[in-house]
């Protein structure tokens, strides 16, 4: 036990050294949530993600038969910037809900154009890489220490539901939004799990903290947090905009407000994940004991990422092109009419104008090493038709209208949906 409790240490201290923001160990015996993630797929709440119902996901050992432990690990990628929450109240005048937005305004031909909302995970390079690249080299050390070590790794590619081991390893709790949530830096992490045939000595599980907080819920624009910790995703926005390839279902299209890839909303209202602190805390960051808050959730601000990496992708204006130029030619930019080529732009809070403006040529090689790859070009055309259509700014018409050109009808279709919107023939 006492050599177990000392591998497990400096695992853990491997992992931080290699740039993690937290490491824990976790039991194999997670059965109570492997079950609960079994019978959440029999609800039918993973809509088409027909890949969750792989009993793999729900058995580690038919993974790994070897399995004895889980090394679990979290890295940061907050970056510095507004939450979407922060930005949608400043784009509506006498913070107007997105809805009255929707349905009773129009912008001045003088306003800047609408914005985009991209999730925060997906403003820089594909997490999977970096998580990968990290994670293989803390196996690495683990073998060279322990040849004999069998292991796995999974970066939220393979049939291991991560967050139940990371609950379990103290790294964090699982929040009412499902999220794993750290009291110290938030809930903004991605995970990453190695499979072990070693047998380290567990962490103890965070405890929930919670408490009677329903912001999340109370603030998701779709219900999908149906209850507290659980989500049906196919009501999500990210579900909505990443996952599903079809028609996204009407009752929900006005509610996704200007959101094309993912949604931050029940993260960004989460008291953990509060912007309002005077300054940011880390584990080489200890404030003295009078200027601690009382209360974390107050004034607690989650960490910042350290990867450069994670901060949002600034598209340079070499790499676009415009595949329709009579129409780019007509649509007014935050200075007038557009009359020359596109200005770059970054992934935060992006110019829909700008988004539109991608070819589908200049999608596959700007995200070629980004989530939004996932979305495909028709999911991201079909994305951006809803968002605009709900910004009840007619001028960007034009862009619907060769959207509604596309040969694809599934574009087709949700262009002509945000026409009748932006006309205000459908509400």
């Amino acid at each position: 036990m006492i050599q177990a409790m000392l591998s497990g240490r400096t695992i853990k201290e491997r992992a931080l050294e290699l740039g993690f923001d937290l490491a824990g160990i976790a039991p194999l015996e997670v059965w109570r949530d492997l079950e609960f993630s079994r019978q959440w797929v029999a609800k039918g709440f993973n809509g088409e993600m027909r890949y969750l119902e792989n009993p793999k996901r729900f058995d580690p050992l038919l993974v790994l038969p070897s399995a004895k432990s889980v090394i679990c690990v979290g890295l940061i990628y907050n970056a510095p910037l507004p939450y979407s929450t922060e930005v949608e109240e400043k784009r509506i005048p006498n913070s107007e809900s997105r809805s009255q937005k929707a349905e009773g305004s129009q912008f001045p031909i003088s306003a800047p154009t609408p914005h985009a909302w991209i999730s925060r995970y997906a403003w820089g390079r594909d997490y999977h890489e970096i998580m990968r690249a990290k994670l293989e080299q803390l196996r690495a050390a683990i073998q060279d220490s322990a040849p004999e070590a069998e292991t796995r790794v999974f970066v939220d590619t393979g049939p291991i539901i991560e967050r139940s081991f990371a609950r379990f390893s103290g790294i964090g709790w699982t929040g009412k939004n499902t999220c794993i949530i750290n009291q110290e830096k938030g809930s903004w992490l991605f995970l990453g799990v190695i499979l072990c045939s070693l047998e380290l000595a567990a962490d103890l599980p965070a405890p929930d903290r919670c408490g009677s907080c329903t912001a999340c819920l109370e603030a998701c624009p779709t219900g999908a947090l149906v209850e507290p910790y659980a989500m049906d995703a196919s009501r999500c926005i990210s579900y909505l905009t990443i996952e599903l390839r079809g028609s996204i279902p009407n009752e929900f299209r006005a509610k996704m407000g200007g959101s094309v890839f993912g949604c931050d909303i029940c993260q960004d209202v989460c008291p953990w994940n509060s912007s309002r602190q005077l300054s940011v805390f880390s584990h080489q960051q200890t404030p003295p004991q009078h200027e601690r808050p009382l209360d974390p959730r107050e004034v607690a601000r989650p960490a910042l990422t350290t990867i450069q990496q994670f901060n949002p992708m600034v598209v340079e204006p070499a790499r676009l092109r415009f595949s329709d130029r009579a129409v780019a030619d007509q649509v007014a930019t935050d200075h007038g009419p557009r009359t020359t080529d596109p200005v770059g732009f970054s992934l935060f809070n992006p110019p829909l104008e700008a988004l539109a403006s991608i070819s589908e040529e200049d999608f596959r090689s700007i995200f070629a090493h980004s989530p939004i790859k996932r979305a495909k070009y028709r999911g991201w055309l079909r994305n951006l038709a809803v968002a605009m259509g709900n910004s009840g700014d007619v001028r960007l018409a034009p862009w619907l209208e060769r959207m509604a050109r596309h040969p694809d009808p599934i574009v087709r279709e949700h262009a002509a949906w945000a026409l009748e919107r932006l006309r205000g023939e459908q509400l």
